[in-house]
């Protein structure tokens, strides 16, 4: 048997129970007792102080002539709590590779209408990027998101609810580190409404806009050596009735680089259905649309989704990633494998 022949065995052996794995996870007993994740929560849990962590392990089989692998993109620890006359911490850390601050923020709050943070932490903007790594409905985030959002960065947020059903978040940021430059500063505006009743089913929507000059603007698709100003605008909205779940979001990115005449845009859309065939087994598709700066044409992907969750704090991802006509994008699998434990 010729080695090529070998790999090819190998790789659909891999392909095959990844597969077969992520289809008969949902056959355990979701809805029974789990007495271990019972102990975890009462050594670990409690309002002052709560122990959680994320390990996610991706497969991928490599089809297309792209070499198999197997990645531990997350293994995260958090810590957080809330302690008296209303103050609060945030401490997350992912360990795969070299460990990495991914979070540290102090907050203080008088009540549901108002917050302030400070540290480094998520800019309120994108609701995909702002959901917990470990909820997200695919292996990864959209490209437009991953892309263009403003991702952690250094700084101070205000914040609160409006009413029951609407809140509002504003902030002020100078980049992803200390080491940043002199004028690097981004300002973040978020108007976000939920739990507003549509018929049968539940609506989310939110927009947001951020402006502001070099890396803290335009470190996420232009680079850290971008100077010049920047805007980022967009908004997104989730509608859920019972085993029916709709979701998209769009975003835009125009930059003023210092050096040379050319006005620099990016933009961006995701579309996602999903539907729960059965209790804890979900299928979904994606159309995932990406215009990056200088492309002539939008390059466009389909992702097929399969979740399933065997117990309340572990899930298994299964996409398909399926370039359209002239994508620069890779056909692929995806296999996560997920524990976590907030």
């Amino acid at each position: 048997m010729t080695l090529r022949r070998t790999l090819e065995m190998s790789r659909f052996l891999l392909l095959a129970g990844l597969l077969t794995l992520g289809a008969a996870a949902p056959a355990s007993a979701q809805q029974d007792a789990e007495p271990i994740l019972d102990q975890v929560q009462r050594l670990f849990s409690s309002e002052g102080m709560t122990l959680g962590f994320l390990l996610q392990a991706v497969a991928d089989p490599g089809i297309d002539d792209d070499p198999a692998r197997v990645t531990v993109p997350n293994m995260r620890l958090r810590l957080y709590g809330r302690l008296d006359n209303g103050f609060g911490y945030l401490f997350q850390t992912n360990h795969a590779g070299t460990a990495t601050l991914l979070d540290g923020r102090v907050s203080w709050s008088s009540g549901p209408e108002f917050t302030v943070s400070a540290g480094r932490f998520k800019t309120p903007f994108s609701r995909e990027f702002l959901v917990y790594g470990g909820s997200i409905d695919f292996v990864d985030r959209s490209r437009v998101v991953t892309r263009l959002a403003p991702n952690r960065q250094m700084g101070v947020q205000v914040g609160g609810q409006l009413n029951e059903m609407v809140s509002w978040s504003a902030g002020g940021f100078t980049g992803a580190s200390n080491a940043t430059s002199d004028e690097s500063l981004i300002g973040v505006v978020r108007l976000e409404g939920s739990a507003i009743e549509v018929g049968d089913g539940v609506l989310s929507v939110g927009v947001n806009v951020a402006g502001g000059r070099e890396d803290a603007i335009g470190a996420r698709q232009l680079g850290p050596a971008f100077t010049g100003d920047g805007i980022l605008y967009g908004a997104d909205a989730r509608f859920e009735s019972g085993p029916l779940m709709l979701a998209g979001e769009y975003i835009r990115g125009d930059w003023e680089p210092d050096v040379g005449v050319t006005d620099v845009e990016s933009d961006g859309l995701y579309f996602t259905a999903g539907y729960m065939v059965q209790e804890m087994r979900q299928i979904l598709i994606r159309w995932d649309r990406f215009e990056a700066p200088g492309a002539i044409e939008a390059d466009d992907i389909l992702i097929f989704g399969f979740n399933a969750w065997p117990t309340s704090v572990t899930e298994i991802q299964v996409n398909w990633q399926i370039p359209l006509k002239d994508s620069s994008e890779l056909h692929k699998i995806l296999v996560n494998f997920q524990v976590g434990v907030n």
